[in-house]
C-alpha cells in the first residue's frame, strides 16, 4: 500500500488522538514529536517495503524464463515471495 505525505500526516494526527484518549497509553513530551516520530517509523517501513519488492523483482528476472515456461500466475508468485522474504527478515506486511 502506497501512502502519500498527507495520509502518514493525517494518519500520525489520528494514531496520536487516539493514544492521547487511551487511559492505558501516557504520551509524553510533545504532540508535535510524537506525530514526527510515527511518520518517521511508516516512512521507514514503507522504504522497507520498497526494497523488499526490489528483491522480489530481482528473484523474478533471474527465474524468469521458467516461469514463462511454466506458466506460472505471476502476481501470485509475486505475493508469495514476498511474504517469504518479508518473514525471513522479520517484517510484517
Amino acid at each position: 500500500m502506497r501512502l502519500t505525505s498527507n495520509k502518514i500526516e493525517h494518519l500520525a494526527g489520528r494514531l496520536l488522538h487516539l493514544c492521547q484518549q487511551s487511559k492505558q497509553i501516557h504520551v509524553p513530551g510533545s504532540a508535535d514529536l510524537v506525530i514526527r516520530t510515527i511518520e518517521d517509523v511508516i516512512f521507514a517501513d514503507m522504504r522497507r517495503e520498497e526494497e523488499i519488492d526490489e528483491q522480489v523483482d530481482e528473484l523474478i528476472q533471474k527465474h524468469k524464463n521458467e516461469i514463462q515456461t511454466l506458466e506460472m500466475d505471476m502476481g501470485s508468485l509475486r505475493n508469495k515471495f514476498k511474504r517469504e522474504i518479508a518473514k525471513k527478515q522479520g517484517f510484517v506486511l
